[in-house]
């Protein structure tokens, strides 16, 4: 789970890369794809991350809806299962971004809509910063159970 911090760092700055490129040149349509498989990317490292605590503390996922209902139970605190991972009022966020993703993955013809690809790319930073911080609280929470069991 730490490593995929220093992923997602890496594609933060991978994704800041782009965004300045297009910023000082007329992007074409490689330009601003390139930018979305960054933010492609970014949701699927959260939503793997998700579904390797999902798969381990919980020991089901519900195939009917995963991808939704994956970013809202980790919003979950399950007593005597796992503490919660994410805060409430950054789930919008992170479903935008999973709208995001969808949308990105099944566009075999046409384009992106560069205002909304810009938009969705506007709020990762913060979206990123909400995830590090969630990683780092959920760690403490994890580290304070294993130390109440020794």
């Amino acid at each position: 789970m730490k490593a995929d911090i220093d992923l997602l760092r890496n594609l933060l700055d991978k994704n800041r890369l782009l965004t300045r490129k297009i910023e000082k040149i007329e992007p074409d349509e490689f330009d601003w794809a390139a930018l979305a498989y960054t933010i492609h990317n970014t949701y699927n490292l959260m939503e793997n991350y998700f579904l390797r605590i999902a798969k381990f503390f919980e020991n089901s996922i519900d195939q009917d809806s995963r991808h939704r209902n994956l970013i809202d139970r980790m919003a979950l605190d399950i007593p005597d299962i796992r503490p919660t991972l994410l805060e409430p009022e950054n789930l919008p966020l992170l479903h935008e971004l999973r709208s995001f993703r969808h949308v990105f993955r099944n566009i075999y013809q046409g384009r992106l809509n560069e205002e909304k690809l810009m938009a969705v790319n506007r709020g990762l930073p913060d979206i990123i910063a909400h995830f590090s911080d969630s990683h780092t609280r959920f760690l403490e929470k994890l580290e304070i159970i294993a130390s109440e069991l020794s």
